[in-house]
């Protein structure tokens, strides 16, 4: 039912449409979402991710994990991310990629919604431990697209996965567009 709803809103009410294809072996994968400008991003994704029948967990900061919002986090399939200290949230989350045999997260690598220069390393670092694929996912407000790429391997080094990323940004639109990643 929760599918049907969001499937209407988003595709039917709102007018957006998907470019690309999901995954044809959904085990195992991480979606990486660029750019991401606004609060908006997370409502327009979250609608998709349900809309198409994806089970993703989030990560945001653990910022937002206060009473009351917690129960909201939760609802909504959100982890927390302690971005103060180090955690080995990396190492983490690839033994639960290793031991599940069904694990999707999607991670904004630019860490926040305002403007930066580079992205965290964290989402590339995650892919090549775990040994999954990234599916880089973005959403071209202008157009109205969720845009979707075809699974890929993680480049051999970060800053060649950050050119790819970077290619891939600068085809979307984003919500506040001045603050996308370059």
């Amino acid at each position: 039912m929760i599918q049907k709803i969001c499937h209407y809103l988003l595709f039917d009410l709102m007018g957006w449409k998907l470019q690309g294809n999901l995954p044809e072996n959904l085990n195992n994968h991480l979606f990486v979402m660029v750019p991401h400008t606004s609060n908006w991003d997370f409502v327009t994704g979250w609608l998709a991710m349900r809309a198409l029948e994806l089970d993703v967990k989030i990560f945001v900061k653990d910022a937002f994990f206060i009473w009351p919002l917690n129960y909201v986090c939760k609802f909504f399939g959100v982890a927390p991310v302690n971005r103060r200290e180090s955690t080995n949230f990396v190492d983490a989350v690839a033994r639960q990629y290793r031991e599940s045999d069904y694990l999707a997260a999607l991670i904004t690598p630019e860490g926040t919604r305002k403007k930066v220069e580079s992205l965290k390393s964290g989402y590339y670092y995650l892919a090549k431990k775990a040994g999954v694929p990234i599916v880089q996912a973005g959403l071209n407000y202008r157009d109205r697209l969720l845009v979707l790429t075809d699974a890929r391997e993680p480049m051999p080094t970060f800053e060649e996965d950050v050119e790819v990323l970077r290619d891939f940004s600068q085809k979307m639109v984003g919500k506040r567009d001045h603050l996308s990643f370059e």
